[in-house]
């Protein structure tokens, strides 16, 4: 029996078409924990703005003072939130 399935569907995430939310936000999050832990973590925890404190205070930190380890989670931040955007409807995103 042929598989139905296109090749790769496993690797697509779930999109979300205005119905059945629960069951679309479980599909969501285990396909992006599939993808990579830490961009979960990204959902999880939030967006990340790398930061500097300075006479006490936090700031920003300039983009030019970016470690590594700044860039990596905030490439983690991109990933989730392209993963999410993709998986809108249409009419999903521009109610978002």
């Amino acid at each position: 029996m042929a598989n139905k399935e296109p090749k790769g569907a496993y690797n697509r995430a779930p999109i979300f078409d205005g119905e059945n939310y629960d069951y679309w936000k479980e599909c969501m999050s285990v396909h992006i924990q599939s993808v990579d832990m830490d961009v979960w973590d990204a959902v999880a925890n939030g967006r990340f703005q790398p930061q500097v404190v300075a006479n006490g205070v936090a700031q920003d930190k300039p983009k030019a003072d970016w470690s590594d380890d700044d860039k990596k989670k905030v490439q983690y931040d991109l990933k989730a939130r392209n993963i999410l955007i993709s998986s809108l409807g249409v009419n999903e995103y521009h109610s978002v």
